[in-house]
């Protein structure tokens, strides 16, 4: 089973039907801009700021640094929106010596968003996964935790160098 189909010109392309990297990028990509829409008008925060949000409120007290690789972004977004988290007061620095490790809490005013959004995004989990039996979506996570831990492998592979011999 391929993802590229042939075109009329003899040339391989992508099969969008087909093409696993094109559905997760598709997905989150629609997924993130609905979520960001909806927490920016109800909270005044993006979807970046929300997924700060969600980390911190399960490892409080981590550095930006941590906060960039349990989420999978760079560091230049995440500190533009611990900059917006900051100044809306949801977030706090400590340890302010050193920006490198500093630590970053939510503030009381920031768990409380916090639980808010919680409730509103596992819905919008649910809604997501509605149609799914409970042993589809048992499945579909295992596939998902399997796909997460080969993207280091799939990131790390480079056609144009030769293995070592």
């Amino acid at each position: 089973m391929t993802p590229n189909k042939r075109s009329a010109a003899s040339r391989t392309v992508l099969d969008l039907d087909r093409h696993i990297p094109y559905f997760f990028t598709y997905i989150s990509n629609k997924l993130s801009s609905g979520a960001g829409r909806l927490y920016r008008k109800h909270f005044g925060i993006g979807i970046t700021e929300w997924r700060i949000m969600g980390v911190l409120a399960g490892y409080p007290e981590i550095n930006a640094n941590q906060i960039c690789i349990k989420i999978g972004m760079d560091k230049a977004a995440i500190s533009r929106s611990l900059q917006i988290l900051e100044k809306q007061k949801l977030i706090f620095f400590t340890n302010t010596d050193d920006n490198r490790t500093r630590s970053i809490s939510l503030t009381p005013s920031g768990y409380k968003v916090h639980d808010q959004i919680i409730e509103i995004a596992l819905e919008r989990e649910n809604l997501l996964v509605a149609k799914f039996t409970n042993e589809e979506r048992r499945l579909f996570e295992k596939f998902l935790r399997n796909l997460r831990t080969e993207v280091a492998n799939v990131n790390a592979w480079d056609p144009f160098e030769k293995p070592p011999a």
